[in-house]
């Protein structure tokens, strides 16, 4: 069952959210011409990372019993030399059983000239192995044919994924030959940044005012569908009109497992970071941050900073500030600012 093609993410039940299932007259339109076509498709619309969903097994794949909750976990990734997209997938319950696991590879048939893929794993402990070829492609959906062997038994399956947002696809199985309703799932790419960040309560504008009256204002808001949170630094003296200072970004580092920073600003300053940890203590959270990077025309520059969010203030300070990897502390890194929410 399962990781038939590259980007199948497991039926496990009608979840909500979904309007209606996808069939095969739905995707029925073009083939791809190449492998290649179908590789750039599916990198265009984000097939490669992980994708989760969650929900309850039902009576579809002869290895995997109905009334099961569990999470699937399908990941895909892109092999550049041999034009293959690879698969694999996991499904357990909640108390860490694994339900179903395995992987498959997706190539192209060149006598046919259509994409297949042939997979194995297991299911609940016992083998199953199945090939699949592609019956259509639209413009944001795939449509398939999956034939699968476990516990002696044979099914054929009509399958169509479909692309319904950037981080969002849905999934349609049904035996073929049976009048049932289809079997839809909806999938959701995996977002380790937004899952660490999101509670945080920094989203908002926070403001330091200046014993002479500059504002210093960050704007800190999601971008890239909640997968980046970006501050837009500005200020605005007395009188004076809104400055673009700077723009600082968290993201996930999938090369190094931790959320990234970067910051830059109106000198030319490029310094790479990454969040140390995030505590969650009553009504505040603590994030510890180390960073690194170009700053003063060249001069290397590297602090820890330690930020303190409530409902109303962040309160920052840093430690250990150098330049070029001596101690040098500059004229606003040694004591603590606070900064007021605005809105």
């Amino acid at each position: 069952m399962k990781n038939t093609i590259a980007t199948v993410a497991l039926a496990l039940g009608t979840l909500s959210g979904v309007a209606h299932a996808h069939t095969e007259s739905d995707a029925a339109s073009a083939m791809p011409s190449s492998m290649l076509e179908f590789i750039n498709w599916s990198l265009d619309r984000g097939a490669c990372g992980s994708w989760t969903n969650t929900g309850v097994t039902e009576d579809m794949w002869e290895g995997v019993p109905a009334g099961i909750e569990v999470t699937n976990t399908h990941t895909t990734w892109y092999d550049v030399p041999t034009q293959q997209l690879f698969n694999s997938h996991h499904m357990e319950t909640a108390d860490g059983r694994v339900i179903s696991t395995g992987s498959n590879v997706m190539t192209w048939d060149a006598e046919r000239k259509v994409v297949v893929s042939a997979g194995s794993g297991f299911d609940m402990g016992k083998p199953y192995h199945g090939s699949s070829f592609m019956t259509g492609m639209t413009d944001n959906s795939t449509s398939w044919e999956y034939t699968e062997l476990s516990r002696g038994k044979t099914t054929v399956y009509e399958h169509t994924l479909t692309y319904v947002a950037p981080n969002v696809r849905t999934n349609s199985f049904v035996v073929k030959g049976d009048d049932g309703k289809p079997w839809v799932t909806t999938s959701t790419r995996t977002n380790p940044a937004g899952q660490k960040l999101e509670d945080v309560g920094l989203v908002g504008s926070w403001d330091v005012t200046e014993p002479d009256g500059t504002i210093y204002r960050d704007k800190v808001s999601w971008v890239g569908d909640k997968h980046v949170l970006k501050y837009e630094g500005m200020s605005k003296a007395p009188g004076g009109e809104w400055r673009n200072d700077s723009l600082f970004v968290w993201y996930w580092d999938p090369a190094h497992d931790h959320v990234a920073t970067l910051y830059l600003d109106y000198h030319g300053t490029v310094i790479h970071g990454k969040v140390d940890s995030i505590a969650r203590n009553g009504d505040s959270v603590t994030i510890v941050s180390s960073h690194e990077g170009n700053r003063f025309s060249g001069l290397t520059m590297s602090t820890q900073m330690t930020q303190v969010v409530t409902d109303k203030t962040v309160t920052t300070t840093f430690q250990g500030m150098a330049l070029d990897g001596m101690r040098h502390p500059l004229s606003w890194s040694e004591g603590t600012q606070v900064s007021n929410r605005v809105d």
